[in-house]
């Protein structure tokens, strides 16, 4: 085996060593009831956690907002769960901002259904970064909560606040989505290392 191959293989290694490690998968809101369809305004992303955690982390995208206000950010987030398993609001741990209840099988509201787990806060505890972790769920993987309610469809959906009026006339809307987050640089450059590889043996045989 030529240099060439030996550090193709040591680049996949270390790639799919540091992959193995941890999954993850995430996912954009990109559609809501009050401000165009289309534009990325929220990003979920669920990753294995530590101790069998399923970690969770729901990102407001604030420069998609016209003009966001000083008390702007999510106000509630929902999402839903494999109903094969056993899961309720004791099991969802680690909740930031701490001050944020769990509340199960609520409405989201804007025409997107009902959900199984809400997460949600006051108007003075909105969040531009919601973090929380479930755990003591036997069985699950991040893609047990990546699912679609009976409604529509969406995978989750948030309450949003507190931007300004003059696009839409309302300071807050609904907000919700399903679209996959593009596959990391990363994941293309490990296949291009691939194909490298099998074309240098091909080479050198």
């Amino acid at each position: 085996m030529n240099f060439f191959s030996r550090a193709a293989l040591a680049a996949i290694a270390l790639f799919v060593a540091g992959q193995a490690s941890a999954a993850s998968i995430s996912y954009f809101l990109d559609e809501s009831n009050d401000l165009a369809g289309g534009v990325n305004y929220a990003q979920v992303t669920i990753s294995d956690g530590i101790g069998g955690n399923i970690d969770f982390k729901v990102e407001v995208i604030q420069s998609a907002f016209p003009s966001p206000l000083t008390n702007f950010g999510m106000q509630a987030f929902f999402f839903n769960y494999d109903q094969s398993l056993t899961v309720s609001k004791t099991n969802i741990v680690n909740i930031d901002p701490a001050s944020w209840a769990i509340l199960e099988d609520k409405n989201a509201g804007g025409g997107f259904g009902k959900f199984q787990l809400e997460a949600a806060g006051s108007g003075s505890t909105r969040t531009s970064l919601l973090t929380f972790s479930i755990s003591g769920v036997s069985g699950d993987t991040v893609n047990s909560y990546a699912l679609g309610n009976a409604e529509m469809g969406e995978f989750f959906a948030a309450h949003i606040a507190g931007y300004d009026a003059s696009v839409s006339g309302n300071t807050s809307g609904k907000f919700a989505g399903s679209t996959a987050v593009p596959v990391p640089a990363a994941v293309w450059l490990f296949g291009s290392a691939l194909g490298m590889l099998a074309w240098s043996r091909r080479r050198a045989v």
